[in-house]
């Protein structure tokens, strides 16, 4: 089954208004309780902007040409240096003393930057080329 354009956009879209206020609310739930950030709001927030990135490349992803596989090994290289100075960061915070955080939050934020990181990523190189 094909679906057009601008089904797949409005849809992502959709998702994406969706997922944003799942986030606000479960964060500003958590926020009000003092525990913030627990780690699964910070993947509801990835979620709703991988879905909103995702309603902007569509189009351009559903054709499958050169320039969408152009972006798409781009971006990935691209992010792949990101998602090291993320994991260098959280190595330093951390191995000191005072935790900030535990195992599952380091892990629920470098799973968050990773998802962010990619498809941002992916929006730029689309503008770009």
């Amino acid at each position: 089954m094909k679906i057009d354009s601008k089904t797949g956009r409005w849809s992502f879209f959709f998702l994406g208004i969706i997922q944003l206020i799942t986030a606000l609310s479960v964060g500003s739930t958590a926020i009000s309780m003092h525990v913030f950030p627990k780690g699964h709001e910070l993947l509801l927030l990835a979620v709703a902007v991988m879905s909103f990135c995702l309603a902007y490349l569509s189009p351009q992803f559903q054709q499958n040409d050169e320039r969408t596989k152009k972006i798409k090994e781009k971006g990935m290289f691209y992010s792949y240096f990101f998602i090291v100075g993320y994991m260098f960061i959280l190595m330093i915070l951390v191995q000191g003393n005072e935790t900030f955080f535990n195992a599952y939050q380091a892990i629920c934020i470098l799973a968050s930057l990773t998802i962010m990181t990619v498809f941002l990523s992916f929006v730029i190189l689309a503008k770009r080329y």
